[in-house]
């Protein structure tokens, strides 16, 4: 049986060889040994449910998807986007072989930001950087206001982009561009940018971010609850879909990741402030392996307390002598201590959301109203039944950035998988119709969203439900207090109605008490005249 390679012949073997030696004999590996990966490929366990919204369909943009055929057709409009921006800022002398060339320290910067490897040549991997690099800062052009541009791309003209003679769609390419796989570090727009344009590197980050910021505020579902500044935007984000989650989820700042004056390296975040001891994460993992072995002896340890409980309930007299060695054992301490310990390694959230829908919450008078903040305030008011929740505006566009959101966040946040949870949670409360309409009339979804109420209830009810535990202790507890205020409103409801019911009917109740007692005491009365007794006996 033939093996599998990544070679397919002796010349890609020589180039490996070549690529090789020049990583170990011309890289700083200390500084690259620094550099985050990145950019991912799409996690299988997500991806499969709906392929079509992780898989570019119209454009790539990077080296995971540049060369698919299916794809390639558009590499002349890429080029036509490069031409244009090499136009601009040469003055029709585009040169992009100059371009690469001062790009090419930049090489193993790139590569170490995917998490794949990349099985490129060198200058192939730059040119494809290059290209794409130079259409996305036409594309993003288009997002910012011609008055903000400054020296950049002021007057740059601007071409409908065409196939078989059908005008493409801005939403296409928007979603495209958002996807896991479809990202580029944004050192090397600034890279382009710094070489092309002669601007100071303050400029090309103030633009650069503005352009990577209007476009998260025009196409982000939900209310950005970090923004930060232009430059930052740039320095403390990997790459777009990177600073799209962190705008949405993230409360904290991330220690700057990013500088144009190393050569487009990426710095790694520190990780040091927050890293726990070593005796607190010993005895956390301790904890964690005692839960897990409850669980494991759970089962068996059921199964043989209730053989053990049926033996003692046996009417046989052979067994009679071990009957009470039987219940001393089933009384013992430790026993009970273990079932009690059992139960309270069963408390931690379930994996799947469980909570009623929209219309069964508002069936207890439960109301909804939109949260000040984002995902992070979303809440419970249990005084006055208030379920506030972080407003949404759906377009086009939504699904595809949603889901592309929850799969970056399962593979770099999987311990805190907030965004995840907040899908989850949707998902659980909207099951029809009626649930997005009662959502659109206490404003949490937007009515200026483009979906109709049908798309909105498809959308949610189509998301992926969580591979695995989400660690969200604030949004689990609001989850729960949703939980207990409905059933204990439910159950104080039925006991009104029943309550109500007998004391509005207790005449009635009166009337066939006293019917009853009138025809037994008849019964009687008869029965001890005629002989009931006698009469009805079997034969």
């Amino acid at each position: 049986m033939a093996s599998h390679t990544i070679f397919s012949s002796e010349s890609d073997e020589d180039t490996w060889v070549i690529h090789i030696n020049d990583l170990v004999s011309k890289t700083d590996l200390k500084k690259l040994n620094e550099m985050p990966v990145c950019i991912y490929q799409d996690p299988k366990s997500l991806s499969c449910a709906k392929p079509e919204a992780f898989t570019p369909q119209i454009i790539a943009i990077g080296p995971y998807n540049h060369f698919r055929p299916e794809l390639y057709p558009m590499e002349r409009f890429k080029i036509l986007s490069a031409k244009r921006v090499l136009d601009y800022f040469n003055k029709h002398d585009h040169d992009l072989k100059r371009l690469v060339e001062k790009l090419k320290s930049t090489g193993p910067f790139i590569r170490a930001c995917y998490h794949k490897y990349l099985d490129l040549k060198e200058e192939t991997l730059l040119y494809t950087m290059a290209i794409d690099g130079m259409f996305l800062l036409d594309f993003f052009h288009n997002y910012l206001h011609e008055k903000a541009a400054g020296p950049f791309l002021k007057d740059i003209e601007q071409q409908e982009v065409q196939r078989s003679g059908e005008k493409l769609t801005k939403d296409a390419i928007i979603r495209d561009v958002i996807m896991v796989e479809n990202q580029i570090p944004a050192f090397i727009l600034g890279r382009i940018l710094l070489i092309e344009s002669s601007e100071t590197e303050d400029s090309v980050k103030q633009y650069l971010g503005s352009l990577l910021l209007s476009f998260c505020e025009k196409h982000s579902p939900l209310k950005l609850t970090q923004t930060p500044t232009c430059s930052e935007a740039v320095t403390k984000h990997y790459h777009l879909l990177d600073l799209f989650y962190h705008s949405i989820v993230s409360e904290h700042e991330k220690s700057e990741i990013q500088t144009f004056e190393t050569e487009g390296m990426c710095k790694p975040p520190s990780n040091n402030a927050s890293s726990p001891s070593a005796p607190e994460s010993n005895r956390s993992s301790n904890s964690e392996g005692i839960v897990t072995l409850l669980k494991k002896v759970k089962v068996p340890f059921k199964g043989i307390t209730d053989a053990l409980k049926k033996l003692k309930d046996t009417n046989i007299p052979l067994l009679e002598p071990i009957k009470k060695p039987i219940d001393a054992i089933l009384h013992l301490s430790k026993f009970e201590s273990l079932s009690s310990e059992m139960s309270n390694s069963e408390t931690e959230a379930p994996v799947v959301v469980t909570i009623p829908s929209v219309c069964e919450l508002h069936s207890v008078r439960i109301r909804f109203e939109p949260s000040k903040g984002g995902i992070k305030d979303i809440h419970f008011d249990e005084r006055n039944g208030i379920f506030y929740l972080p407003v949404i505006k759906l377009d086009v566009n939504s699904e595809v950035i949603m889901r592309n959101i929850v799969a970056y966040e399962a593979l770099t946040q999987p311990d805190s998988l907030i965004f995840t949870r907040y899908t989850e949670l949707m998902r659980a409360i909207i099951d029809t119709v009626e649930d997005v309409k009662l959502l659109k009339n206490a404003h949490i979804i937007e009515k200026t969203s483009s979906l109709s109420v049908e798309e909105t209830t498809d959308l949610f009810n189509g998301m992926s439900k969580s591979i695995g535990p989400t660690k969200t202790k604030k949004l689990d507890e609001t989850i729960q207090k949703v939980n207990k205020y409905f059933h204990d409103k439910r159950k104080a409801n039925l006991y009104r109605i029943f309550t109500n019911y007998v004391y509005s009917s207790w005449k009635l109740f009166t009337l066939l008490a006293t019917f009853v007692l009138l025809a037994m005491t008849a019964l009687e009365a008869l029965c001890s005249v005629y002989d009931c007794r006698s009469r009805f006996r079997l034969k």
